[in-house]
Parts: C-alpha cells; structure tokens; sequence
C-alpha cells in the first residue's frame, strides 16, 4: 500500500492564474499548481500542499482562512475578484500628476478600514514644484481624520526611509490610481522587483512575457510588499450598505447622533452627518465621496 502524500501548509509569494510559486515552512521556494477548478489562491494566502510524484511541483489543496483579502467588484460581472490576502498595511499612493481621483483614494482608503487594516497615504512625485500646492490641503484633511500622511520621491528618495520603517514588520501593499508611481516606488523599496516579477511572470505563466504575475517581496530589516499587476478602476466588493459608514472614520464618529441606528445620512431626519456638513464640522467632499460610494453599491 503506497504511502499518503504529506500535507504541508506554506505562504503564497507569487500567482497567476492555476500557477505560481509557495514558501514553505523551512524558507524554500516551490512552483505549484492548484488541485481543481474551485481553489482561487492570491499572493499572502496560507495554503494547503502535497508534493507530487516527482518531487519537484507542490499541489495545492486547500486555502487557511484569511485574516482579510483585498477584493474588488469587476465592471460588469457578478461575485468579487481577490487581490491579496492577509494583508496588515495598505498605503494608498497620489501625486500630483496625474490629477488626483480623491474619489479612489476614498474608495480604498473604505476598504481597508472594513479590512482592518493600517492605512498610510504616501503623496508621490514630492520633487514636483506643484506638488505643494495642489497636494497640501487634501492631505491635511485626511491628516485631520487620524491618517499618517507621507510626502515621497522615487525620484529624489525624499520621505523613502519612512515609507521604509511604515512598513517593517508588516505584510504590506502599495495601491492607488495608474500612474501615479507605485512601480517607481517598489522598486525603491526592493531594488530589482520589476526584474524578479518579470521573472515570476515568464516562469509560471509558460514562456509568454506579460507581467501579469503577483509576487511578494521581502524588504530588507523585516517586512514584505506584495506587488500586484495594476487594475483600470477599483470598485469595493461591500455587501452590505449599512458597512459603507463604517470605512469612513469621519462619518461613523459624526453618526452617533443620528435619530435612527440604520440611518444612511441621505434623507432621513435628524440626521446628524447631514448637520456636521452644514456647520463644517465635517467635509462636504468626503460626505459626497461617501454618498458615491454608497450609490454604487446600492446599485
């Protein structure tokens, strides 16, 4: 009777698609590929794994229950896509150029107060003369609402030892609109991810060169950064309505007035979001950003 294959547990560091790359228990780095069609595994989930025949390929089994994921709604389609898992810092990066989308920083500034995570706002492209003018009073805003606000350069380093020492012991992901640095900004942070991605990307995804690939980098002092491909638009995966209020910090502290508990700040009476608005208390841009947000989910 042939003996049951070992099941061992290891840490995603690289996807795409079936395909990628775990970590085991002892540090080593194996290619594996997922057992069925239902697993769906990102880059920080802890996975179930056999070795196969040869000794050379780990079979995905199963996935640990994650701590949090990263998980967005895609234009058009039904259910949520995964981006991360067990995620414990998210920095949403601006610049100056492109024009910033408060919008989007808002929407994922919301997901990671649901995920629970730590959130840090790194204003990029620092080095540009404008950068003052168009970012320093947006940011204070959000400085006022609790959050760490850093300005950076990928171009100067100004700030990076800070971005640095944010991210130390944590399991951490840069997000943000296209173009506004991340790339730039990994790669300060980990000298050559573009080059190792690039690798991961050509190595699991069978000889085609698209950097499509998740990947985890471990940063020097402690700490890892997972590096994913780039998304058009991010739209939260929010089931519930009622959880919108929850991501907004601001909002929920004006809340606790409100006349009635299930109250949406829209058109409902004594509501007190809607006075803080009226007396200054409380942005009118992120009230409006927390009303879009609310409509999208609502349909």
């Amino acid at each position: 009777m042939a003996d049951q294959p070992v099941t061992e547990t290891g840490l995603v560091v690289a996807a795409h698609s079936r395909r990628g790359k775990l970590e085991t228990k002892s540090g080593e780095q194996l290619p594996y590929l997922i057992q069925g069609r239902r697993l769906r595994v990102v880059c920080g989930d802890i996975v179930d794994w056999t070795l196969d025949d040869q000794g050379t390929l780990a079979i995905v089994t199963g996935i640990a229950p994650r701590a949090n994921a990263l998980e967005r709604q895609p234009a058009g389609r039904p259910g949520s896509e995964v981006l991360a898992a067990n995620l414990s810092l998210m920095v949403v990066v601006c610049a100056p150029r492109p024009e910033p989308d408060w919008f989007l920083v808002d929407r994922y500034l919301c997901t990671g107060e649901l995920m629970g995570c730590r959130l840090l706002l790194a204003s990029n492209k620092a080095d540009l003369v404008e950068h003052e003018h168009k970012q320093t009073t947006m940011l204070r805003d959000y400085e006022r609402i609790g959050y760490t606000c850093l300005s950076v350069s990928a171009q100067t380093s100004q700030g990076m030892d800070a971005l640095h020492d944010a991210l130390q012991e944590q399991t951490g992901i840069l997000v943000g609109q296209s173009g506004v640095g991340k790339s730039s900004l990994i790669n300060c942070l980990v000298p050559g991810a573009d080059i190792t991605v690039g690798a991961i990307s050509a190595s699991i995804q069978e000889g085609t060169h698209t950097t499509t690939a998740s990947a985890m980098h471990d940063l020097q002092d402690g700490g890892r950064l997972i590096d994913t491909p780039g998304v058009r638009d991010f739209i939260p995966a929010i089931p519930q309505a009622q959880s919108v209020q929850a991501g907004f910090p601001d909002i929920h502290s004006a809340a606790n007035q409100c006349r009635f508990s299930n109250c949406l700040h829209l058109r409902e009476p004594d509501c007190s979001v809607k006075l803080a608005v009226q007396n200054g208390t409380l942005s009118q841009r992120r009230y409006e950003s927390y009303k879009r947000l609310l409509h999208t989910v609502t349909g």
